[in-house]
Parts: C-alpha cells; structure tokens; sequence
C-alpha cells in the first residue's frame, strides 16, 4: 500500500475514523475519476499489506459530491455488466443524484436498490451475506449490512441502522461510498494523473472543410458563414509581412535560376496600371469566387461562434448596463431604507416584550416540570393498572377452583352413585354363589357317578376272578 499514491480523508470528504484509515481517491483538482488516460496499475507480484481497520462509513461532504464520486468508482468496478445487467430484469444505471434526494420512484424500491447494490459490493469485498429480497423487514437488512461493513474493519457509524431504511441521504451515500473504496483497495487500484489528448483541432477542421466542399458540389444544403473580420485582417498583415520568411523557408534558388532584379525606388513609387481586361477580369471572379468561399456546418461547438456570442452579448449588456445600474443602485437604497426600518421596528419590538418574553420562558420551564413530573405518574399509574388485571385474572381464577370445589361437597350425587354401586355388587354376588352352588352340585353329581361305575366294574372283575 506504500507504493500507490494516497490522498487525506479530508480530501475525499469522509470523516477520519479512530485508527486512521487511508483510502484512494482522485488526484487534486479533480473531483471524480476521468475515463481519459484512466488505468489501472494492478501489483500483483508485489506483497499486499493489511488492510486498515477502523474506517468510517461518514461523509463530511454533500450527498451530491458524494454521489457523482460514487458513480465514477462504481464504473470503475463495471457495475453496468456484473451488476446492472447480471439477471432480468435489468436494473437502470445509477444517476448523478440518485441516492443523494428521494426518488420519484419510492422509498421502497430506492431502498431495495441500495441493498441489492450493497450485498453486491460486500460480496466484491469477499464479506458475502446474501442477496437481500424486495420484501424483507428493512430494519434487519440494515443491520445485515452494517454488520457485513464491521466485519470487513469498519468502525461503527455514529447513527442508528434504522436511518438506512429512508433509501437516500447523506448516510446511504456513506455506506456505498466506503464499500466502493474497500473493493478498489482490494484490488490494487491506483488513481493516476490523467493523459490530455493532443490537440487535433487543425485536423478536425480540415475534414469540416473537405466535408462541406464536397457536399456543396453535390449539392446538398449547407450553410455559408462570412469571414470575421479579425481573420481577413490577420491574413492580410500575414501576406504583408510574410514574404521574406517565405522566402528564406523555401532556401537558396536551384543552381542556373536568374533572379528577377529588384524594382527601383521609382517603379515601386509609380502608378500601377492594370493590363488586364476588366470584362476577362469580372468572368474569372464570377467562376473562381463560388470555389473560394469557405462553407462550415452549423456546430453550436465552434469556437468562432462562441466567440461571436461574447461580442454579442458583450455588446448587449454595455448597452443595457447603465440604465440598469441607475435602477440597482435605487432598488438598493430602497432596500437599505426598508431594512433599516426593520431593524429599528425589531428592537422596538424586543424592548417592548423583554418582560413578557421572560415571563413565557419561565412558564415554559415550569410548564416543562410539571410535563415531566405528569409523565412520571403517567407511567407509574399504568403500571399500577397492569398489576391490578394481573391481580383480578389470579383472583377470578381462584374464585373459579373455589366455586368447583364447594358445588363437590354440596353434592350428594356421589353417594347415592356410591350406594347403588354397592347394591350392584350385592347383587351380582349372589348370583355367582348361585352359579357355584349349581356347578358344585353338579360337580357332585358326576363324582358320584363315576364311583358308582368303578365299584360296578370292580365288583364285575372280582365275580370273574372267582369264576376262574
């Protein structure tokens, strides 16, 4: 960084920041960069320094220096391409003024702008936080971008985020102004001086002429300026007084040229007198006088007739210039008069209300306590009344569980459900003994068939015993 040129932050108009930061700006006597002899000197191989933190994102000049500055740096960055014409739809190019007053096209539409144009520089400068929406909460998007400017060693603005949301001012301008900087500083922009072109006016001029004369034998419409008279007599007192030098450009005569010898003091005193035929005289200016008349275009960028509207105008206002002056200088003795009568008529005025002024602005102080002191119980009595509801919601609800629970102990529904429960299970009880008793006897029953019918089978297999 100590090898490109450097201006002070009070020449690019920003308010100096705590750690002193540097940025790069236009040489002096030029307010914005020029597209004329404008290069830029990348140092690629030579080691990059650190970044300056501490910058500030406050401008000390006015937003519409401050912006025709921004739109300059932000050509240099080719915002029209990677920006302006990135996706459809295509976004119109930054004015003069843009972010500088309010835009007749709203302050929504000019806020989304500064945040889309933002998000892009912050992306530039490699502190990328996504591209914002139309319809995002404004507040958080300022903060966003605030908060991508931090990163990056900006020290924090001395007003609110809130204030970006407008979409134009003095604190927009800042913001894009400094993020335009930080991205030329990355990338080892230089400001050089600029390269004046040669002057080719006599060029220029030439092919007007050409132009003209070929369209004059074309015949199309041109317009003839007569010569100024400033011209003709220059080319006169070129011709008198320009011979000998002529003469001594060409150089010495060629070798067996004869000189023409010099005229005598009374040839040169003579009468001349003319051998030429008037009549072959006027015929010859006739043909040859339309060939030498100069034809110009009209261009209202021509010097020559600048220069005739000075003289125009010059002489105008010699003309008019004294009358006027009589009529300014008794429109400025009425002026006087009728300010010293002002003047005069306000100290009367403030000597006549000098007490009544002093007692208004010790009602307005007093009137400014009891304000305050009015304010101060204002706030305690909502308190007081937002505790209250708290206090009556907690109260109707005790009430409540308090009411349930007298209408339970009131109630004798439950013991009479009670008690028919219990005769339901008395008599659901008898009968399952029932139910027992007839299964026991009918358990009884087959036992006692079955022993029947073993002592039969055994009383049967004893006789057989027997019988063998």
């Amino acid at each position: 960084m100590s090898s490109r040129e450097r201006r002070p932050n009070s020449s690019t108009g920003r308010r100096p920041s705590g750690s002193g930061s540097s940025r790069p700006a236009p040489p002096e006597g030029d307010g914005a960069p020029q597209d004329v002899g404008m290069a830029e000197e990348p140092v690629a191989a030579a080691p990059r320094a650190p970044m300056a933190v501490g910058r500030s994102l406050e401008i000390t000049t006015t937003p519409d220096v401050c912006m025709e500055m921004l739109v300059d740096k932000l050509k240099l960055l080719d915002y029209e391409r990677d920006f302006c014409k990135k996706k459809k739809p295509y976004r119109k190019p930054l004015s003069r003024l843009y972010f500088a007053v309010q835009d007749s096209s709203g302050q929504g539409t000019q806020f989304f702008y500064f945040a889309s144009l933002a998000a892009w520089l912050l992306s530039l400068a490699g502190a990328d936080g996504g591209a914002p929406k139309e319809f995002d909460d404004p507040n958080a998007t300022c903060n966003n971008i605030l908060n991508g400017c931090k990163k990056l060693g900006f020290a924090p603005p001395n007003y609110h985020p809130s204030k970006l949301s407008t979409g134009h001012g003095r604190e927009i301008c800042g913001v894009l102004d400094g993020l335009a900087d930080y991205v030329l500083e990355r990338r080892n922009f230089t400001y050089r001086k600029p390269l004046y072109m040669p002057d080719g006016y006599q060029d220029e001029e030439g092919g007007d002429v050409d132009e003209a004369d070929a369209g004059g034998m074309e015949g199309d419409a041109a317009t003839e300026f007569p010569k100024p008279k400033y011209l003709e007599e220059e080319e006169e007192e070129a011709y008198m007084m320009g011979n000998g030098a002529q003469d001594a450009a060409l150089g010495p005569p060629p070798p067996g040229h004869q000189a023409s010898p010099a005229p005598t003091m009374a040839e040169e005193k003579a009468i001349l007198a003319s051998k030429v035929d008037p009549t072959a005289w006027k015929m010859e200016v006739e043909r040859v006088a339309p060939k030498l008349r100069i034809l110009l275009n009209a261009d209202a960028k021509d010097w020559r007739s600048h220069l005739e509207e000075v003289q125009q105008h010059t002489k105008s206002i010699s003309t008019v210039w004294p009358e006027s002056r009589t009529v300014l200088e008794k429109l400025r003795g009425e002026l006087d008069t009728s300010l010293d009568k002002l003047q005069t008529r306000e100290r009367f005025l403030n000597d006549q209300f000098d007490r009544l002024m002093q007692q208004y602005r010790g009602a307005r102080t007093s009137l400014g306590t009891v304000q305050g002191s009015y304010n101060a119980r204002t706030e305690a009595i909502s308190e007081r009344n937002s505790e209250l509801h708290r206090i009556t919601e907690q109260l109707s609800e005790m009430k409540g569980v308090m009411d349930e629970h007298s209408t339970n102990i009131a109630d004798a529904t439950p013991v009479v459900r009670i008690k028919n429960a219990i005769k339901k299970l008395a008599e659901e009880l008898h009968e399952i003994e029932v139910r027992i008793g007839v299964v026991s006897h009918t358990l009884l029953q087959l036992s006692v068939k079955n022993k029947r019918a073993l002592q039969a089978q055994a009383a049967a297999m004893s006789d057989e015993e027997d019988d063998t």
